[in-house]
């Protein structure tokens, strides 16, 4: 549970945020009395930072210097502390340039267009959903797991996994193929990522299960999302511009080899269980995001049964506000396009 933050303290968490996002460097208590605590004393300022300090928020690099946020501090200022901005009227006409492209072409563009007006590396995951769901099968391994396997008209999709307590019968694992099959045999994959598991389903001696079914769904999004998966870069050089990784070549040779890896890049961007319009901000390893890096994903439609992720990859110290910014104009631009909701 977070502990709730006085109003003066969020202030100066505020502050400190926004100023290393803007600057890169430790923001000291001077800066922070100028900017929005000018009826406070500096000394009660260096308290409050001492006790931001101590819950984890801040981090003082050594004894002389201001501070900088932590991991923990920008995941607060993203949920609660930021404010939406609008975006200024020459990147919007920028964006709306998109409305003239169609196909890879409009992905590419996409790309290369976020890629400029964030100035972090831009990432466009495309996921062919076309296929139409022939049958569904869950084969008990013996072992407290079960595969799932989807079977399309195009392909066979059989890497889920899942979990299963030792009293889920095999008589229970037909009736759940079985209840699964009526549902999805028919459609096209595109129709399941977007499903909202519905627990009413799952009555009589399944009610007990409902967590098992959820779990069987979870993976089969997972499984079908990984499937087909098309992914575009560009501005992966964007990160040289950032101090740190324009002063660390160590850092800026592991975020170039973190991005090489595109099977890992496409799960993190599509690792957010696939409703149109949704929007994941992951921040730094315990996010599962590269280390000291974030990412921002949102869940878009780019065709006719073709869905996708759009977002950024950039230092933890990102410019949050112009990056959603950014990717909502964009899921908007889009779903004006195609005709789709994108969450609008």
């Amino acid at each position: 549970m977070i502990k709730m933050l006085s109003d003066r303290k969020r202030k100066i968490l505020y502050a400190v945020v926004e100023g290393y996002i803007d600057s890169a460097t430790p923001v000291s208590s001077k800066e922070i009395q100028n900017s929005c605590l000018t009826d406070c004393s500096s000394a009660t300022i260096r308290n409050e930072l001492s006790a931001l300090e101590s819950m984890g928020y801040l981090i003082q690099p050594h004894v002389s210097a201001g501070r900088i946020p932590s991991e923990k501090a920008f995941r607060y200022y993203v949920n609660r502390l930021m404010c939406d901005e609008p975006l200024p009227m020459p990147d919007m006409a920028k964006l709306a340039a998109v409305k003239s492209r169609r196909g890879e072409d409009m992905v590419d563009f996409l790309a290369d267009v976020i890629a400029e007006l964030t100035d972090y590396t831009a990432v466009v995951v495309k996921e062919d959903m076309s296929d139409t769901i022939t049958a569904i099968r869950l084969v008990n391994l013996l072992n407290g797991k079960m595969l799932v396997v989807i079977v399309t008209d195009s392909r066979v999709m059989k890497d889920g996994m899942v979990d299963i307590p030792e009293d889920f019968t095999e008589p229970m694992i037909a009736q759940a193929e079985h209840w699964l099959n009526r549902i999805f045999v028919g459609k096209h994959v595109s129709d399941f990522v977007n499903f909202d598991y519905p627990y009413a389903l799952a009555t009589g001696d399944f009610q007990p299960y409902n967590a098992v079914f959820k779990k069987i769904i979870d993976v089969l999004k997972r499984v079908s999302l990984q499937n087909g998966m098309e992914v575009t870069m560009s501005g992966e050089n964007n990160i040289f511009r950032h101090t740190e990784y324009a002063d660390s070549s160590k850092n800026a040779q592991k975020f170039l080899s973190e991005m090489e890896q595109k099977t890992k890049i496409a799960e993190l961007f599509t690792d957010d269980g696939g409703r149109l319009g949704s929007v994941t901000v992951k921040i730094g390893a315990t996010d599962h995001a590269i280390d000291g890096c974030s990412v921002v994903t949102t869940r878009v439609a780019l065709g006719n049964n073709v869905s996708g992720s759009i977002g950024v990859v950039g230092p933890m110290r990102m410019d949050y506000k112009k990056v959603l910014g950014v990717l909502e104009h964009v899921g908007g631009i889009l779903s004006e396009i195609l005709g789709e909701p994108n969450g609008q």
